[in-house]
C-alpha cells in the first residue's frame, strides 16, 4: 500500500510539505506510495464514468477523483486520506467554492480499489480509518478476487461476486451497477 517516512506532523506541515505529491498523512505520519497498474486504473475509471454519469443526471452531490485529500478526525489523530473515489451529499457541500488546501468535509462514500501490492489488512485498516472518522460506506473494489465489499461499519460488511450488482444504498439508493461490468 504505502511506505512509511519516519516524521510525524500535523495537517497543516503536511499540506505544505506534500500538497500534490502522491503521499497520504496516518495520524501524523508520512506515508508515500506508488502509482497504480492499469487493471486499477481500468476499474476505477469505469465506476467513476457510473457514479458521475448518474450523479449528473440526479444532482445528488458532487464525486471527487483520486488524490482528493480529505482531512478525518479519529480519537487517534488526524490523517489526510486519498481514496480512490469519493462522494459528498449536496446537502453537506458548502456555498460557493471549497476553501484552498484538502477538505474537510468527510465524505458520505468512499471508493478504495486494490491494487496488487495492497495488503488486506492494509486495506482494512484504512476502511475502518474511514468508518471511524464518519464516512457512511465505503466499498473496497478488489479486481484481482473480482468481488467488492460493502461496509457500513465494523460489523456489518457483505461481499458481492460477479453475478450480483452494487447499489449505493443508504448514500446513493438509486444507484446500481453490475460486479461483472465493473471486471470485464
Amino acid at each position: 500500500m504505502q511506505s512509511a517516512l519516519r516524521q510525524r506532523m500535523s495537517v497543516e506541515q503536511f499540506e505544505q510539505g506534500y500538497y500534490g505529491k502522491r503521499a497520504e498523512l496516518w495520524r501524523g505520519e508520512v506515508r508515500e506510495y506508488m502509482p497504480t497498474g492499469p487493471k486499477h486504473g481500468k476499474v476505477t475509471a469505469k465506476l467513476t464514468v457510473s457514479l458521475g454519469s448518474y450523479l449528473f443526471t440526479t444532482g445528488e452531490g458532487d464525486l471527487f477523483a483520486a488524490e482528493t485529500g480529505f482531512i478525518i478526525r479519529t480519537p487517534h489523530g488526524e490523517s489526510v486520506l486519498a481514496p480512490d473515489i469519493a462522494f459528498i451529499r449536496r446537502d453537506r457541500l458548502p456555498e460557493g467554492e471549497f476553501p484552498p488546501g484538502f477538505c474537510s468535509i468527510v465524505p458520505d462514500l468512499v471508493v478504495e480499489v486494490v491494487s496488487p501490492h495492497d495488503s488486506y489488512t492494509d486495506v482494512c485498516t484504512k476502511v475502518r480509518e474511514w468508518l471511524a472518522g464518519g464516512v457512511a460506506v465505503v466499498w473496497v473494489v478488489d479486481p484481482q478476487r473480482r468481488v467488492v465489499e460493502v461496509w457500513r461499519s465494523e460489523n456489518e460488511r457483505q461481499q458481492l461476486g460477479e453475478e450480483e450488482s452494487l447499489t449505493g444504498a443508504p448514500v446513493l439508493p438509486n444507484f446500481q451497477i453490475s460486479i461483472r461490468t465493473l471486471f470485464e
